[in-house]
């Protein structure tokens, strides 16, 4: 991945030394790559052209802004669910993407930065090799009301590179510092509305419309909107929970989700990347593999099997994966040591 050094062009003041301090992902198998994204961007469909997988992904989260930094290794053709009230930042750092947006196709090569908000299709091809960083940005952070008539992609304008990899930057540090330093978290949401403003000019289909739209920004009016908008939040979050945890035995679709809740799939993204810091399937499997931990140290006895198997896990291999992930030990070691033994670090009893 890149750092500090070798960033491409325009992107030189671009420092991502931040973003690689969480490894989200490290795998050369297909299905794994595609688990780990879906829940963490948005489902989608994704073609392998057929060369050799090697996926790496990094993730950073502000108070209201996900950063990813992501590579397949393959070459990957991938059809997302639509953007329903958020935009993407794509930024090539090796190699390039194709994207086509409601009919409008763009090639962005390296070192280029495209910002898109399709409404009707998307698709994007990436280039073998090809590494981005992807900003995941609200449309109500980026003050776009729904209804207001945007541009299904555009580049970043010419000339305000330096701009860019500032404000990038600012976001990065700030996600990184130690919590509890006197009006810090005032001074990231305001650095986090004013990149999401900078994305949200491109999209505008009306510059007038987006220049009006930046002078009459008032940081205390979204104060008093977040503040009538809390409880409802928490309602919802609760409802989620409460239904998540009234299943975890039996199937779950993301559609279940949103009928629980009462809102649309972008909404309940939202809603669990803001409340857990993770996607709506991401936060099943997590409460799963929680319930799971509480079952074996009630009777670290059981098969380990019996046990993926009871919360939804048909591959036990994956289970484990899950479970060392979150908890920083596999199921087997929980048990040992729940045993009083030292953790296994051969090949011990799976089953």
């Amino acid at each position: 991945m890149q750092s500090r050094q070798g960033m491409p062009g325009p992107l030189q003041g671009l420092d991502l030394a931040p973003l690689y301090r969480d490894c989200l992902l490290d795998s050369r198998e297909r299905r794994e790559t595609y688990d780990v994204i879906a829940g963490e961007l948005c489902d989608y469909g994704l073609q392998w052209r057929g060369g050799a997988v090697d996926a790496k992904a990094y993730r950073c989260r502000t108070g209201r802004l996900a950063i990813y930094s992501m590579r397949y290794g393959d070459e990957v053709t991938i059809t997302p669910d639509l953007y329903r009230d958020f935009l993407l930042v794509h930024v090539c750092l090796r190699n390039g993407i194709e994207l086509d947006g409601d009919g409008e196709t763009a090639h962005v090569p390296q070192g280029g930065v495209y910002f898109s908000a399709p409404q009707r299709r998307i698709r994007l091809r990436w280039q073998e090799g090809c590494e981005q960083v992807i900003i995941r940005v609200p449309y109500a952070l980026a003050g776009i009301e729904a209804g207001t008539p945007l541009r299904p992609g555009a580049p970043l304008a010419a000339g305000l590179a330096p701009i860019f990899s500032s404000q990038l930057n600012m976001l990065l540090s700030l996600a990184r510092q130690p919590e509890g330093l006197p009006g810090l978290a005032d001074w990231a949401a305001h650095a986090e509305e004013g990149f999401a403003r900078f994305a949200a000019l491109h999209l505008r289909a009306d510059p007038a419309a987006a220049a009006a739209a930046l002078r009459s920004w008032d940081p205390a009016a979204g104060e008093v909107s977040e503040r009538d908008g809390s409880k409802r939040h928490a309602d919802r979050r609760d409802r989620l929970v409460a239904f998540i945890e009234s299943r975890l035995a039996r199937p779950i679709q993301l559609d279940d989700l949103t009928r629980a809740v009462g809102v649309g799939r972008s909404q309940l993204n939202d809603l669990t990347q803001q409340a857990f810091g993770c996607a709506p399937m991401a936060l099943v499997r997590r409460l799963r593999l929680q319930a799971a931990r509480r079952d074996l140290e009630i009777d670290p006895d059981q098969t380990l099997t019996q046990l993926s198997l009871r919360y939804g896990f048909e591959h036990q291999s994956r289970f484990s994966a899950y479970y060392r992930r979150l908890f920083g030990e596999a199921p087997r070691e929980t048990r040992g040591r729940l045993h009083g033994a030292a953790p296994a670090t051969g090949i011990g009893r799976s089953g």
